[in-house]
């Protein structure tokens, strides 16, 4: 045998979740060096505790494939012995072509199949080979193994990644807490997502917000403290919890570390990510945010949820097959399989959905669709019964457990829930209490003279003791300062101080992977992804369908029946003329008052999928419009067919259409400015209370009650603005074309027969696209915030 080639067999255990389907793949490994320059934590790691499978040393070639092998603990007891670096330090180069036939599988049937599907990619490299990195920031020659139908072929030029690897889920993660090796994930096509193990440090964290009280003369502004010199520090693996009682600033600090609603306070400090400072859009491409409300659209199903999610933030460069495998993947891990063809509902609504476990799960499940290497969660477990909670926790903590950074806040869990978190921050008065592991936190508060009764809940203990409490506030912020003070002098505190300083100056920074663009979907894609999701709304939804029919016959009948049959006589042109305008106004509040409840009611979930980096408002806004298209166009025709003839307006094809054309105009002129007021206000019942004042000056300068002559100078802009005017002026116009009176009626409102198509109904159209710009503008300003 020629002494330059050895081959490793080592077995790699995957435990699936809720399928205890164990996974048992043989990988053949050939190293292109001598025996002593071997890894020894490569060769420590593959050892572990485990039974090792070797293979016989024999001589091959790049290419080759190899399938002898046999049990023989000896030869891995020799390579641990004499394994070593090279004396340069580096790590050998990995080459060669490996055999499939050794994969065995415990059981056979149709979840360890599915669960073997989704092993379609893989990538082992080895950082640091001798040919060193290509100019691209990859390696070159380190070897990327590809699940294939068959075999696992060899391929090249991959980014790097840890040694100190583990296969979970079809996805290959470091075990190594010490270091920030990025993991590349390569598909079918080549391509790859790289994201890092990350950890979060956080130094000297200052925030403050201001306090106004009075008013007039008596107005004083003064400076309320948050938090006041905050540091800690969360790593790879780690579930950390913030608890405090209400009011000790556990909230504020996971929003503050995660960049969010910081709009209005005063923030100081460093945070960094790695040792490397990083700033609000970069921390977004590494990280994922589950709020404390589970926002959904609830006439969708869950799994429609997850593809719409998977749709508009997966790379494009997925296909819709791998993004629903991706999806289905994440439903299983997380539980939600059984439900994914059930709809979200909204609570205490009309739909009924999942239920609150399930949407809880879901809001992480549409989180964990990009496999972030940081996730925040606040208030994971609230409005949840115990049991649901410690259900829901657990699921983190395994997610933590596939080496994940996880922080999250919790306002008071069972021992049970406390027991599963890896490590506490307790807050008190907007400082740090104690940060450390959870099982030391009693020996820590029984040193600092605050000992946990026998058989009382240890988070109870932490939350009583550091609650500021109504009528004793100054004995209880005593106490707080003593404990954050103690915390400051322990071991605790000079441990996370330490940590910091490591991880600042020796990870490697250059890890973090800050490229790819914060939208993933393009433009068309979000419109067509928004469009598609405000479409089944509506369909499914088919009592405000209903509603909004029923509306038209009624006030088309009520029109037909109270102008009905208009003589030609002396009050022909008053009855016409208001039969025209109740017409134009019936389109118009229709129109407006339905459109100023639509943003409030979607803005929770919109505001937070914008914060995602899922799609811009824009294109938002131009699928909502779209959406509204077969309304703006099919309810004027229905109200004109019934109302056109029996008021006995002008009985031609042509004139009728017309007619139609105008009410079109004045519904979508409505709509653009139903959605200004709707974003504008951003709440239902003021947009309500604002839409009549808002409407009524446009109403009074619609030609209608006073003569366009006769307006001031001061009430131009309303009435050039009045798409009432504009809609009155296209009915009157088309009334009167070609009858023995319309040069005379005509002249009566300062009209011209050419201005039929322009301004009139030109200007309808462009005053709905100048409210649906204001509307963009306004919903900008609404979602940032």
């Amino acid at each position: 045998l020629n002494n330059n080639f050895l081959i490793i067999y080592n077995n790699i255990l995957c435990t699936f979740d809720h399928t205890s389907v164990c996974f048992f793949i043989d990988l053949v490994v050939v190293f292109r060096t001598h025996l002593s320059h071997l890894m020894p934590t490569a060769l420590n790691n593959i050892r572990g505790d485990k039974d090792v499978n070797t293979s016989k040393i024999c001589e091959t070639s790049c290419g080759d494939e190899i399938s002898s092998s046999k049990r023989d603990d000896d030869i891995i007891d020799k390579m641990l012995s004499s394994s070593r670096r090279t004396d340069s330090g580096e790590l050998p180069v990995l080459t060669g072509r490996l055999s499939l036939k050794h994969v065995r599988l415990s059981v056979d049937d149709d979840s360890t199949r599915a669960v073997r599907d989704t092993l379609e990619s893989k990538v082992i490299a080895n950082p640091n080979v001798e040919n060193g990195p290509s100019d691209n920031g990859t390696t070159k020659n380190a070897m990327v193994v590809e699940l294939g139908e068959d075999e696992y072929k060899v391929k090249s030029g991959c980014p790097v990644m840890n040694q100190n690897t583990v296969v979970e889920d079809g996805i290959l993660r470091s075990l190594s807490r010490e270091s920030s090796i990025a993991i590349a994930k390569l598909d079918s096509q080549g391509r790859f997502d790289t994201f890092s193990n990350l950890t979060l440090t956080w130094t000297k964290i200052n925030v403050s917000a201001d306090v106004t009280t009075g008013c007039f003369s008596k107005k004083v502004i003064s400076e309320k403290r948050i938090l006041k010199g905050v540091n800690g520090i969360v790593e790879p693996g780690q579930f950390v919890a913030i608890m405090g009682a209400s009011g000790a600033g556990k909230t504020t600090l996971l929003n503050t570390l995660a960049f969010r609603n910081e709009a209005k306070l005063k923030v100081s400090g460093s945070i960094k990510a790695n040792g490397l400072d990083i700033t609000k859009s970069q921390l977004k491409l590494i990280s994922s945010y589950v709020q404390q409300e589970d926002c959904f659209i609830g006439t969708l199903t869950v799994k429609e949820v997850m593809m719409f999610h998977a749709n508009l933030r997966m790379d494009r460069s997925y296909n819709r097959k791998e993004k629903e495998k991706r999806v289905d993947a994440v439903l299983n891990k997380l539980g939600l399989t059984k439900v994914k063809d059930s709809l979200c509902g909204y609570p205490g609504g009309l739909i009924r959905g999942i239920s609150g476990g399930e949407r809880k799960r879901l809001s992480v499940a549409t989180e964990m669709l990009m496999d972030p290497p940081l996730l925040f969660i606040d208030e994971p477990t609230s409005g949840l019964d115990s049991f649901m909670a410690e259900s829901i926790v657990k699921l983190i903590g395994k997610l933590a457990s596939a080496n994940r950074t996880i922080l999250c806040t919790i306002h008071q869990p069972t021992s049970e829930v406390f027991a599963l978190f890896d490590r506490v921050c307790l807050m008190a008065e907007g400082q740090v209490a104690y940060l450390g592991k959870s099982e030391d936190c009693l020996e820590h508060f029984n040193k600092a003279g605050f000992p946990c009764p026998k058989n009382f809940n240890p988070a109870d203990h932490y939350i009583f003791t550091l609650a500021i409490r109504p009528g004793s506030e100054d004995k209880c912020r005593q106490r707080c300062k003593e404990l954050t003070e103690y915390y400051e002098s322990s071991q605790d505190y000079e441990a996370v101080r330490r940590r910091i300083r490591e991880v600042e100056f020796e990870q490697d920074k250059k890890d973090i992977n800050l490229s790819r663009n914060r939208i993933q979907s393009s433009p068309i894609q979000q419109c067509f992804s928004n469009f598609k999701r405000s479409f089944f709304n509506t369909v499914r939804n088919p009592s405000y369908t209903r509603m909004r029919l029923a509306q038209q016959l009624v006030i088309g009948l009520l029109a037909g029946l109270v102008y009905f049959k208009i003589k030609d006589d002396a009050e022909e042109l008053q009855n016409k003329s208001g039969a025209l305008f109740f017409l134009v106004t019936s389109f118009t509040f229709g129109n407006i008052f339905i459109q100023a409840n639509t943003i409030p009611l979607e803005l929770p979930v919109v505001k937070r999928e914008y914060q995602n980096g899922m799609y811009s408002t824009l294109p938002y806004l131009i699928s909502k419009v779209f959406c509204e298209f077969p309304f703006i166009i099919l309810l004027p025709l229905l109200q004109m067919a019934i109302c056109y003839f029996m008021i006995g307006l002008r009985n031609t094809a042509e004139a009728f259409f017309i007619s139609v054309a105008a009410c079109v105009g004045v519904s979508f002129a409505a709509t653009g400015l139903g959605l200004f007021i709707s974003a504008w206000a951003g709440d239902v019942r003021i947009a309500s209370a604002m839409a009549a004042p808002l409407i009524m000056p446009f109403f009074l300068f619609g030609g209608l009650f006073q003569n366009s002559k006769s307006a001031r100078v001061y009430g131009y802009p309303f009435k050039y603005a009045s798409w009432f005017r504009y809609g009155f002026n296209m009915l009157i116009i088309n009334e009167y074309k070609g009858t023995a009176n319309e040069t005379k009626i005509l002249a009566h409102f300062d009209l011209k027969e050419n201005h039929l198509w322009w301004p009139n109904f030109a200007a309808l159209f462009i005053i709905g696209g100048v409210g649906i710009i204001l509307a963009w503008s306004c919903l900008i300003c609404r979602v940032r915030r």
